[in-house]
């Protein structure tokens, strides 16, 4: 499976004037209520599903104005074939590009090793956090390189300025690297130490034995 976490679109041309694009997942459940409503027994409702998608997803090149206004539209304008097949075109084209939390414990594997290669996008998921803001928001996705770039020079610049503040003696301890956790300086680790922070006692009365010595 080619994820394309990195690589991702959110729309397909079909090359006959229309494209086809990923759905937010209110929509997706918008469009299923929309086919139980349509659908009068169980054997039309995988088709009136289809239908109903399709309405939301299917739309003109260019102008990316709807081809369909609703499901029945598109149950009266295409065939039970043509229907079925750029449904399952779309399906394709969504598991590939917004395959979600479905993923194998390898496919996260990859998508995380595409992200840890990547440091534009490391850049872009840090100032995003440091808003708060999400990738799908509007004011994200107007966001340029040159405006995360600033964002990123204003962190630092902030970062150097709070450092300024400091004395000497603080601001060699500040800007050296510990142990989120235990606060220990990254030059006392020793490797095969074990975990610092493990509560050896703690760990025994949570599991409800005696402290091991």
């Amino acid at each position: 499976m080619g994820l394309s976490i990195l690589a991702r679109r959110d729309r397909i041309s079909l090359e006959n004037g229309f494209d086809l694009r990923l759905l937010p997942a209110l929509e997706v459940i918008q469009a299923r209520r929309e086919a139980e409503e349509l659908a009068r027994d169980g054997r039309e409702r995988a088709l009136c599903s289809n239908a109903c998608l399709l309405a939301r997803a299917l739309e003109k090149t260019g102008d990316q104005t709807a081809v369909f206004a609703d499901g029945r539209e598109v149950l009266a304008g295409l065939t039970a074939a043509e229907i079925a097949a750029l449904a399952a075109r779309w399906a394709a084209f969504s598991r590939e590009n917004d395959p979600g939390l479905e993923l194998s414990q390898e496919e996260l594997e990859q998508v995380k090793a595409e992200l840890s290669s990547d440091p534009g996008e490391r850049l872009r998921w840090r100032v995003l956090r440091q808003f708060g803001a999400l990738p799908s928001e509007g004011r994200a996705r107007t966001m340029k390189g040159r405006d995360y770039l600033w964002c990123l020079a204003n962190i630092l610049l902030d970062r150097e300025e709070e450092l300024g503040r400091l004395c000497p003696s603080c601001r060699s301890q500040a800007m050296e690297a510990r142990c989120p956790v235990c606060g220990r300086p990254g030059a006392e680790w020793e490797e095969g130490t074990g975990n610092a922070s493990f509560d050896l006692a703690r760990f025994a009365e949570l599991s409800g034995r005696e402290r091991l010595d």
